[in-house]
């Protein structure tokens, strides 16, 4: 099948661009052909080493460094540019005899402009995919669901661990498990421990997009309260894209620059670099407790299992996946000792009895497969 993916998000790195490489490369894997639908001008992080199509509607649309006063502006500017991409796709899947249209990622907001333009009439499947829908956002979603029901070759593809978006008279709403991200081809020998020291010492990992909500610093200050030396090393990450993200962390750096076992990396990190950085440390953390990781898939997890990194998480990021498989621990966000006493508990655990998340890890790979992801999009 020729099967396109329409992109016109831009980030500066981060799961977008990851997830785009996933569905590319597992096409390819399958013996698919994928093109990329993109606006004009589109700031590409990454070559995927596919065809390009260049959609007619105008550039990319992006909040980044814009006032609050011009916000208003851009959004209905992106909607109308939204549109115009839509119209120009359905003309481009003739034009390139295109047999399938993945959107990679949408919101209710997506499916009201595609229903406006003629690609909700397209001959080939149309897969808007949906990184899961939260509480506030259900009753939307299920409207605009209703609306699309009409098409018979729109498909609304939600990952997600949970099934509160299925009705029995949307047939064309579908769950999908999330995938794992995966390193590089060439790094994959590195997974295990084959490029970690060989003396003992445990580096745990803090990486992904900085935000406040993440509350970073009462883990830092936990780590601390244990007073590890060497032999238990922290590596937090930050990428940041608002301003205001970016000074804070600047100051979180500067507020703990003393500890020689804590390394801070204010950058965005994209292919090789993510790929090494990840599989330089034992474990990752996850302890940002928000309750919308409960709705939606938290995709430094399923990095986590990709890389065969063991977690300490919050209870609210994809509890389904710590009841199922042993890859981790739960981590008690309630104080900063008991966020210590967590912590602590994860060390011994890595020191000596990691195999026990060995065979966890192995199994997660399996079900949240590249392979299972693409066939579940395209057996329609």
């Amino acid at each position: 099948m020729r099967v396109a993916i329409l992109e016109s998000i831009v980030m500066p790195a981060g799961h977008e661009v990851e997830f785009d490489r996933i569905l590319i490369n597992e096409l390819k894997q399958q013996g698919h052909e994928p093109v990329l639908f993109v606006p004009e001008n589109f700031p590409f992080k990454v070559d995927y080493g596919v065809d390009i199509v260049y959609l007619e509607g105008g550039e990319v649309v992006t909040y980044a460094g814009a006032s609050k006063w011009k916000k208003p502006f851009l959004s209905i500017l992106r909607e109308r540019r939204r549109r115009s991409w839509f119209t120009s796709a359905a003309q481009k899947i003739k034009e390139h005899k295109i047999d399938a249209l993945i959107i990679p990622t949408g919101t209710y907001r997506y499916i009201k402009a595609l229903l406006d333009t003629p690609l909700k009439d397209s001959e080939a499947s149309v897969h808007v995919i949906f990184h899961g829908i939260g509480k506030g956002e259900m009753d939307r979603f299920i409207k605009q669901a209703h609306r699309a029901n009409a098409y018979k070759n729109l498909y609304l593809d939600v990952i997600s661990l949970r099934d509160d978006m299925l009705r029995s008279d949307l047939p064309r709403v579908r769950k999908i498990l999330p995938p794992v991200f995966l390193p590089s081809t060439e790094l994959r020998a590195e997974q295990g421990n084959s490029n970690r020291s060989v003396d003992n010492t445990i580096k745990l990992g803090f990486f992904g997009q900085f935000r406040k909500e993440k509350n970073i610093e009462r883990f830092i200050d936990a780590f601390v309260s244990l007073n590890y030396d060497n032999s238990v090393q922290l590596v937090v990450q930050g990428a940041t894209v608002k301003p205001e993200d970016g000074t804070l962390f600047e100051s979180i750096i500067k507020k703990y620059s003393q500890y020689s076992n804590i390394q801070f990396i204010h950058a965005s990190l994209i292919g090789k670099d993510w790929d090494k950085a990840l599989l330089s440390v034992d474990a990752l953390l996850l302890p940002y407790g928000a309750e919308r990781y409960r709705y939606h898939w938290a995709a430094m997890l399923f990095t986590a299992i990709g890389f065969n990194k063991p977690v300490l998480i919050s209870p609210e990021i994809n509890p389904e996946v710590l009841e199922q498989y042993s890859i981790g621990e739960v981590l008690n966000l309630d104080s900063v000792n008991s966020i210590g006493q967590g912590i602590q508990t994860f060390v011994e655990n890595l020191q000596h009895n990691k195999e026990q998340y060995n065979q966890g890890l192995m199994n997660a790979n399996e079900d949240y497969s590249h392979r299972a992801l693409i066939q579940s999009i395209l057996n329609v």
